[in-house]
């Protein structure tokens, strides 16, 4: 796939800026207009990350973040197929928002002050720490072992480097820095031999360990650095209908989650539920009609993409090659981070 050259965030962000001081035209048409217009969403994906984002041999895009994207052309069209993936790596993907070259980010994008300001983070998904893959054989067990080794990493703005920084002031050690233009290509160094070790996302390293080795039991994954990774879904800002159609729908998952809704018995508990599940699944009419959608698109997320847990559970948890614990992903009733906001 060709990319568009994207001007510079400074330049684009200057763009946005004069557009807020000066004001929009109040007929100008929002993205969610243009995305019902066109037929799909345009969602900015990863190059190849298991488990996250990554196209198949058919180019179908599977992965957590793919189907968190999904979920969003099932609420705007009705339909989880509706959608088109652009492949960016770390340099890309902010100014693709920028530029209109995708309608939403969900790609291991982790929410910084800086970056906040330049492009709008709607929500948390996915809580992440940093790892590093090494070789079983190199007898590596501690980050100090690292000294004047090589790691291969992806360069263009990932927060890993930071990671690495940490680690080398921590122990007063110096590595190696191999940079790569993608996370494919760091990683594919790393597999055949390049580098002593390959830092990145936690889960990506665990999704890179359990798919793309030959034999995963060859590898170890050590956490470096201290920061936890509040990796979120993010929009172009200026645009509030798409905004709360985006918070809204990742809240849906995890509410359904929390009150046991699941995509095989949402038509039971549509008939059983509290009023406030029927209201939510669309039993109330003009429930949609805020964020300018069908009043059933909740109970649509839910019986097409299932619920949070599902799409963890089938991406990156029980049922997926990775076998990730939720950990700081599970819901705050079972000691994670994750909870739905009230519908009131």
């Amino acid at each position: 796939m060709q990319f568009r050259k994207f001007k510079s965030a400074a330049a684009v962000g200057l763009g946005i800026a004069a557009s807020a001081l000066f004001g929009t035209p109040a007929d100008a048409q929002t993205v969610v207009n243009k995305i019902k217009e066109r037929g799909y969403v345009s969602c900015g994906a990863s190059q190849g990350v298991p488990g996250l984002s990554r196209p198949d041999e058919k180019g179908y895009y599977r992965g957590f973040d793919s189907d968190i994207c999904r979920t969003f052309a099932v609420a705007i069209l009705g339909g989880k197929d509706k959608i088109r993936f652009v492949p960016l790596n770390a340099g890309q993907r902010f100014s693709a928002l920028q530029t209109g070259e995708i309608d939403i980010l969900s790609r291991t994008s982790t929410l910084t002050f800086t970056r906040d300001t330049v492009v709008r983070f709607v929500w948390l998904t996915l809580y992440d720490v940093d790892g590093l893959l090494v070789r079983k054989a190199d007898n590596i067990k501690d980050p100090k072992q690292l000294d004047g080794r090589t790691v291969c990493l992806q360069g263009g703005g990932s927060l890993t480097e930071k990671a690495i920084q940490e680690t080398e002031a921590e122990y007063n050690i110096a590595m190696e820095k191999v940079y790569f233009d993608s996370t494919i290509q760091a990683r594919d160094a790393f597999f055949g031999g390049r580098c002593d070790s390959y830092v990145t996302d936690g889960t990506a390293a665990a999704g890179q360990r359990a798919t793309v080795a030959k034999n995963p039991d060859d590898y170890a994954i050590i956490r470096v650095g201290s920061t936890v990774e509040p990796n979120g879904v993010a929009i172009a800002r200026g645009d509030d209908q798409l905004f709360d159609i985006v918070r809204w729908t990742v809240n849906a998952l995890l509410w359904a989650e929390a009150n046991g809704i699941d995509s095989k018995n949402i038509d039971e508990k549509l008939k059983t539920g509290s009023d406030e599940v029927k209201r939510v699944l669309g039993e109330e009419p003009g429930f949609g009609k805020p964020v300018g959608l069908d009043d059933k698109w909740v109970y649509n997320v839910i019986r097409q993409m299932g619920n949070y847990s599902e799409i963890w559970d089938n991406n990156l948890g029980k049922n997926s090659p990775l076998k990730v614990e939720r950990g700081m992903n599970a819901l705050a009733k079972d000691g994670g981070l994750n909870y739905p906001l009230p519908w009131d």
